[in-house]
């Protein structure tokens, strides 16, 4: 009994959010025919004088870090 409500509610949960995600609108401005550019960069990282960018990732330990600018 104590496995079957939380299953029946897991259920529930999930069939709303797949009918309501794939009910969602698409904008009429949405241009979805043309990729963006590959030679676009992503995102430009400026940090101040002095200092560097360093890109997020897993570091020592499994501990993972965002990006962030560190000092020369």
């Amino acid at each position: 009994m104590r496995a079957v409500v939380p299953a029946v509610l897991c259920a529930l949960a999930l069939a709303t959010t797949i009918t309501t995600a794939s009910a969602a609108p698409v904008p009429p401005t949405a241009n979805l025919s043309s990729p963006v550019s590959p030679s676009v960069p992503a995102a430009s990282h400026n940090c101040g004088k002095g200092y560097y960018w360093v890109p997020g990732g897993y570091g020592k330990h499994g501990r993972y870090r965002g990006g962030h600018c560190a000092s020369r």
